[in-house]
């Protein structure tokens, strides 16, 4: 009798097995479900829905939000990594370059070029690819001008000990400045600090903590994140120097090229607004990040000793 019934439910299908308590209701449910259960597709979408939900608005604005996070970690974490390039040393320590302490177990090359006819001493922060060896050339043609000059390395560039980073970086700048004035005798108000790219960075540092007689930015940025992303797209930020620059008592000197392709030219624009009077710009036509020097030619140094004669004109002659 049951062999005739299970007949007929195989025979009439949905009419045999809707019955309550038909033998094809009991085994043609469970073979259904393992079925479904073991097949690949429905495991995927399983799977899918555990990782990333269901797909919505809400869902695409929170997995937008995650990534922000993720990426605004990231550059908190590892931004030095990128910011700080040292170059292999390209020189030694002797022919002006020694060692100045920074911490009670580090120290930084420095590079000094004196002059004895010059009224005004020039204080030079590198970028972040260059050492003293590479810029040793700049900073004799400085001297040529009638200048004294000084310049300095990173921890971790060069000569110097340590590793780079934001906050030593800055130590760094500010073990330079106390060493022009404190054992080479050299008063602030004949300091005139420059700083290329990263370096700006510390020049502007120094010149709206101190009274200096003048501060050069070149090919300078207005934050450390808006030199990658152009646009505010973060509640924080490094190395502000639009915020700083607003803070400078001395004449400045921008200085920037107008097909620069690191940091884009509105960079330079956009400090030259921030800087408080008095201030002078120098905007150079074609020229490039690091080729903007040679393409200024004789022009370049005519605008730093604007730069002075702007500086005399404020009362600073003695």
């Amino acid at each position: 009798m049951a062999f005739g019934m299970a007949k007929v439910a195989y025979e009439h299908g949905d009419d045999a097995t809707s019955q309550p308590g038909s033998p094809a209701s009991v085994t043609a449910e469970p073979d259904t479900v393992a079925e479904q259960g073991f097949r690949p597709d429905n495991r995927r979408r399983r799977l899918r829905r555990l990782l990333i939900g269901e797909f919505s608005a809400k869902r695409v604005l929170i997995s937008l939000a995650e990534v922000y996070l993720c990426v605004l970690v990231w550059a908190v974490l590892f931004s030095d990594h990128i910011i700080f390039r040292p170059p292999r040393p390209s020189y030694t320590e002797g022919q002006g370059v020694y060692r100045i302490a920074v911490s009670e177990t580090e120290k930084i090359g420095v590079l000094e070029l004196p002059n004895p006819d010059a009224r005004y001493t020039v204080l030079y922060a590198h970028g972040n690819a260059e050492d003293l060896g590479s810029i040793r050339s700049l900073m004799e043609w400085y001297r040529n001008q009638g200048f004294s000059c000084y310049a300095f390395d990173y921890r971790g560039y060069g000569i110097s000990d340590g590793r780079p980073s934001t906050r030593n970086a800055y130590a760094d700048a500010e073990a330079a400045f106390s060493h022009l004035v404190n054992d080479k005798g050299i008063a602030p108000n004949r300091i005139i600090v420059h700083g290329r790219s990263l370096g700006a960075v510390f020049a502007i540092h120094l010149a709206s903590k101190y009274e200096l007689a003048g501060l050069i930015v070149e090919s300078g940025f207005v934050s450390a994140f808006r030199a990658v992303t152009q646009i505010p797209i973060s509640p924080f930020d490094k190395m502000r120097n639009g915020r700083y620059i607003r803070q400078v008592g001395c004449p400045v000197l921008v200085i920037h090229g107008e097909a620069d392709e690191v940091i884009p030219f509105w960079h330079g624009k956009r400090l030259f607004e921030l800087a408080p009077e008095p201030k002078l710009s120098f905007w150079v036509p074609r020229a490039g990040h690091n080729d903007l020097i040679f393409t200024a030619g004789s022009g370049y140094w005519e605008q730093i000793h604007a730069l002075v004669r702007l500086i005399e004109s404020r009362g600073n002659k003695s």
